[in-house]
């Protein structure tokens, strides 16, 4: 029979989890996507009592971000050692675009979305994706490779998934924000100047998010060979104790850190099929990674092998101190 069913095949904006419901009703003991958007995550969760019956254990959002990300999230929770009150993602690719259109497509698709993030513990619309640029450091030592490949970049609001979902898993006290950069910086230039000129509906019309991508691929096919390819996150997490707990980890490239997440989040389900007994974790129905993973006994081992794929640059965490600073209303 069928272990496991991967389904990769976005965008999933404005998709249903059919996929998923097949690989349900075949009780298939392993699901795997790297879905995004909200609606389809919310949707797909729906179908946890069906997983349940049929045997079926289902992640949905396991790629690098969301999901290294999210894991990443749940250990510097672990470690602020109180209720987190702050939590930010930030995100850097370089080469996008030698992925083909999609990913071209499904930047240009969320600029039409509203970014759901928490203000002051409750979880709010706000229409600025593309917008609210900041700087994020990729790095925590000077001598780490991300250091000289990626270092300080400006990164904008994007509707990734992460910042409601597990800020709503964590019950945080304050406030999440997520962004992305990319390079050459004049694509953030143009990308901040175009959101700031269309209108959001236009973004949202696939004719004209699919037709943008097609024109823009050339071009930054022409930039990706003089750029290469680079990916980064970062991920701070702020307790109310006031510790900020920061995590980094850098990638040769952004196409295999996705595929590679992937694999790793299915082979540690199909390796706990046979084995559940120790992972403190469920043995079916339907999760975000920072539900799956949010026992240390469950997240070291995902961690660990995450954490050393082929191409990684460098990772690590940066224990931080006790703050006063207040977290900014961004």
């Amino acid at each position: 029979g069928v272990a496991a069913v991967i389904h990769t095949a976005g965008p999933y904006l404005g998709e249903h989890p059919d996929v998923l419901k097949a690989a349900i009703e075949s009780k298939v003991p392993v699901y795997v996507d790297v879905s995004d958007p909200v609606d389809y995550i919310n949707s797909a969760k729906a179908m946890g009592d069906a997983a349940c019956s049929s045997g079926t254990i289902a992640l949905c959002s396991a790629g690098a971000f969301p999901g290294l990300s999210n894991v990443l999230a749940m250990e510097c929770a672990d470690r602020v050692g109180d209720r987190v009150k702050d939590i930010d993602f930030s995100y850097f690719t370089a080469g996008l675009g030698g992925s083909g259109e999609v990913n071209l497509l499904i930047t240009n698709e969320g600029f039409g979305e509203p970014m759901l993030v928490f203000r002051n513990g409750k979880l709010v619309k706000r229409f600025t994706a593309g917008g609210d640029s900041r700087k994020a450091k990729f790095y925590i030592k000077d001598d780490d490779l991300s250091a000289r490949l990626v270092g300080e970049r400006p990164v904008w609001d994007w509707p990734f998934p992460e910042s409601a979902t597990v800020a709503q898993h964590l019950k945080i006290s304050g406030n999440s924000n997520v962004g992305m950069g990319t390079a050459p910086d004049i694509w953030n230039v143009i990308l901040n100047a175009m959101v700031a000129i269309v209108p959001r509906s236009w973004w949202k019309s696939k004719a004209f998010s699919e037709g943008l991508a097609r024109f823009s691929k050339p071009m930054v096919a022409l930039t990706d060979k003089a750029v290469g390819e680079t990916h980064a996150m970062r991920v701070d997490v702020t307790g109310e104790n006031g510790r900020t707990i920061t995590a980094v980890q850098a990638h040769e490239s952004f196409r295999r850190v996705v595929g590679q997440s992937c694999a790793e989040f299915t082979l540690a389900l199909l390796e706990g099929v046979d084995s559940r007994a120790d992972l403190m974790r469920p043995s079916s129905g339907v999760f975000t990674p920072e539900e799956l993973f949010q026992t240390r006994s469950a997240r070291k081992p995902v961690l660990k092998r995450l954490l050393s794929t082929p191409g990684t640059l460098n990772y690590g965490f940066d224990e931080g101190v006790v703050t006063a600073q207040k977290s900014t209303d961004r």
